[in-house]
């Protein structure tokens, strides 16, 4: 009887073992990382249409997976679809409030929409989530620019200098903004610092002018042909060349 006893327990044992063997399997925690992964290798071969739906599903696993949303945002403003995009970056601070690319990214693209007012108010918004991120210090400096607020502009330029030396397009800015107050001294010596962090083709072209406004053809042409080297087919290439046949004439006639 005692024998009997145990092959039956044994047997209820099996059949508990069969019977969950048949029945509903846990679902896989990491079956997202398999869509992710198709997802991200589009990304990378720059195929965004074919990328978009494997982040979805990717989302739809996981919805708290922060860098599927950053990744998908970049998929949609590469399809031009900047509404989508927006809501992703959005979604992507949700899950990680100090992704700061997400707050830049959002303010470039309301930048892009001539919309500076809601730009700036991101660009803000990142700076006080990462203090020591350049970029959004020199947007903003970028956007008060553009407002003709060259008080706060020459401010946060020079924020996005203390915390980064080596970031070339805040000294162009300064550059600029010396170059517009006519110290053409200052602007030089930000001019060359561009050029000496970054190579920064803009403050290359705007030696080049403000050698040229000294009546200094031999260093303008020189800064001008720099450019060229640098840049071809860049926003400035046509009119430095056309600023060298000037140039030429002007040295011709002494």
């Amino acid at each position: 009887m005692i024998l009997m006893k145990k092959i039956t327990s044994i047997g209820a044992v099996i059949l508990v073992i069969l019977f969950s063997a048949c029945g509903p399997k846990p679902a896989n925690d990491d079956a997202y990382l398999t869509n992710y992964a198709k997802a991200h290798e589009y990304f990378e071969k720059n195929q965004p249409h074919r990328a978009i739906p494997f982040y979805k599903k990717t989302i739809k696993q996981k919805p708290e997976f922060a860098q599927a949303y950053q990744e998908l945002a970049v998929c949609y403003q590469q399809v031009g679809d900047d509404s989508a995009a927006m809501t992703n970056y959005e979604g992507a601070i949700v899950h990680n409030p100090r992704n700061v690319d997400a707050y830049q990214s959002i303010g470039n693209i309301h930048y892009m929409h001539g919309e500076y007012q809601l730009a700036l108010d991101w660009y803000l918004k990142g700076s006080e989530v990462d203090f020591l991120y350049p970029r959004s210090y020199n947007n903003i400096a970028t956007i008060y620019y553009m407002q003709h607020d060259y008080e706060n502009a020459r401010k946060y330029f020079n924020q996005a200098i203390a915390v980064d030396a080596t970031y070339p397009r805040a000294y162009y800015g300064l550059g600029l903004l010396a170059y517009l107050d006519g110290d053409t001294v200052e602007a030089e010596s930000k001019f060359l610092d561009a050029v000496r962090v970054g190579s920064m083709p803009e403050a290359i072209y705007m030696l080049g002018v403000l050698n040229y406004d000294r009546a200094n053809y031999d260093q303008s042409e020189s800064w001008f042909k720099r450019y060229l080297e640098v840049d071809p087919n860049g926003e400035w290439a046509e009119k430095s060349r056309d600023m060298l046949v000037i140039i030429g004439q002007k040295k011709g006639q002494k």
